[in-house]
């Protein structure tokens, strides 16, 4: 069915100066992004918004045709995007939503959709395959690094991207990196580039064999990655640790004192994540100075940051902690 053209005051301008009053609307707020730029003879109608004397251009009346809103931004869709698979929580009617994603983003190869939340040892959501090629692996980029993931067997959370760089930021080139639940690797790969070596540790066999694959990626001979939990292989490594990472929400303060005890006798620093309501912020820092005090050591600084909203009033926190030398 076409869609059905609306009279709309518009800006009249020559084709040549299209973008650059385009630009000026938009800046000015007096841009109506709802309908589409028509072009004839040679000139352009941009629709205008606002009252007629806030412009030095001429204004004329214009049919134009609204702009169609894509149905995933219609209905609200949010979605992840993994190299070239997107995943979509589950919803009737995704089949749709689906096709017009693959349609419209020329990136995306794959369509998969979360039938549960985030559960289990390994922190996995259950997916079950909609449109597109039918797979669940792929590579994604980030901040220059190749990433082998395979969605269905691992967790990996392309929202952390802009948290990854930043710690990379942080860290020294003479230091180790020690991260404790290293998965396919996005810290330890992304650090190992800049510090002098990463040490990742995983339990799960398929995020293992990950990690293995994307060191030899990205070419790295830097990386001692072990296979195993990280209660039990922390202690090979007392005092060998600049830098610790410790991003297991829910679970971490289980493994302070074994991220503690990894760091050297000059100090060092754990960047601690953890998922909490606003409120519990100021009591998780007393409750982790307390717990350092008790490994003979002391805290000298802390920093807590949110990382992104994680349901109603929590958040996804990540508290950078100095720890003193023994």
């Amino acid at each position: 069915m076409p869609v059905p053209t609306k009279k709309k005051l518009c800006v009249s301008v020559p084709k040549r100066e299209g973008e650059r009053v385009r630009k000026e609307l938009k800046e000015l707020d007096l841009l109506d992004e709802s309908y589409g730029i028509e072009e004839r003879r040679g000139r352009l109608y941009i629709p205008f918004k606002g009252e007629a004397d806030e412009l030095r251009y001429d204004l004329e009346p214009c049919a134009l045709k609204p702009r169609l809103r894509p149905l995933r931004k219609r209905l609200g869709i949010r979605y992840d995007v993994i190299g070239d698979i997107a995943i979509i929580d589950w919803f009737d009617g995704i089949l749709a939503a689906a096709t017009e994603l693959l349609e419209t983003r020329r990136d995306i190869k794959v369509v998969l959709a979360a039938v549960s939340g985030v559960g289990g040892q390994y922190r996995l959501k259950d997916l079950v395959f909609v449109a597109g090629e039918r797979r669940t692996e792929t590579v994604h980029k980030e901040y220059g690094s190749r990433l082998r993931v395979d969605v269905a067997g691992v967790y990996f959370s392309p929202r952390l991207a802009t948290e990854r760089h930043r710690i990379a930021e942080l860290a020294q080139s003479r230091e180790t990196v020690v991260d404790m639940f290293a998965g396919v690797g996005p810290f330890t790969i992304l650090l190992a580039k800049k510090v002098k070596k990463g040490i990742a540790f995983e339990k799960n066999p398929k995020a293992f064999r990950c990690l293995k694959k994307n060191i030899e990626l990205n070419r790295l001979h830097n990386v001692e990655a072990c296979s195993g939990d990280a209660k039990d292989l922390a202690p090979k490594f007392i005092g060998a640790a600049d830098r610790v990472i410790m991003n297991l929400p829910h679970s971490a303060f289980d493994f302070l004192y074994d991220a503690v005890t990894m760091l050297s006798e000059s100090g060092g620093f754990v960047h601690y994540y953890d998922v909490e309501p606003e409120n519990e912020f100021p009591r998780t820092i007393e409750r982790i100075k307390e717990a350092v005090g008790r490994f003979d050591r002391t805290v000298e600084g802390t920093c807590l940051k949110k990382v992104r909203s994680y349901a109603p009033r929590q958040y996804h926190v990540v508290l950078d902690i100095k720890i003193s030398p023994r």
